[in-house]
């Protein structure tokens, strides 16, 4: 059988498939200058939330908050 065609299967027997998770970051790891935000320039240590930096600064100012790290499902934070 099909690898494809096993996955077909599960899913209508109603098995769920495991779910990626989100990367994890380390938000004061992160935020280098201290100011309470990642920057881009931030951002760059971490190519994972690179990758999902646009779609996590949700008001559009370059820059993510603690409050718009903790409401994305894209990225998970560590609590230290």
């Amino acid at each position: 059988m099909q690898r494809g065609l096993h996955y077909a299967v599960l899913l209508s027997a109603g098995v769920a498939m495991p779910a990626t998770a989100a990367p994890t970051i380390s938000f004061s790891g992160l935020d280098q200058d201290k100011d309470g935000f990642i920057s881009i320039k931030e951002a760059v240590a971490d190519p994972n939330l690179l990758a999902v930096f646009g779609k996590i600064d949700k008001n559009g100012d370059g820059k993510l908050s603690i409050d718009e790290v903790s409401d994305s499902d894209l990225i998970t934070q560590r609590a230290f």
